[in-house]
């Protein structure tokens, strides 16, 4: 996500939990881990999460690490066919 997305985000959470502190230091914290996740299902997270939750989140609770990649049966079948071909 974007750093304004992650500004959003942090400003969702104050709005929803009043009880929120943020300081310079907590913002540039959560925002080093907010952008390297992805905006929509962190934001998805964060929705689900106030309808449950009477206290702020942490930000694994609302976290989203993106799936790596599996490209191995791609390569295995590319492989395959250039032996094939061969």
């Amino acid at each position: 996500m974007t750093k304004d997305q992650a500004i959003s985000i942090i400003r969702s959470i104050t709005i929803a939990y009043p009880n929120f502190e943020m300081n310079q230091e907590k913002l540039l914290f959560w925002l080093n881990h907010l952008v390297t996740m992805p905006f929509d299902a962190v934001q998805q997270n964060l929705h689900t999460y106030i309808r449950t939750s009477s206290f702020p989140p942490t930000i694994s609770q609302i976290a989203v690490q993106e799936k790596a990649r599996n490209d191995f049966l791609k390569q295995l079948e590319e492989r395959r066919r250039m032996l094939n071909a061969e």
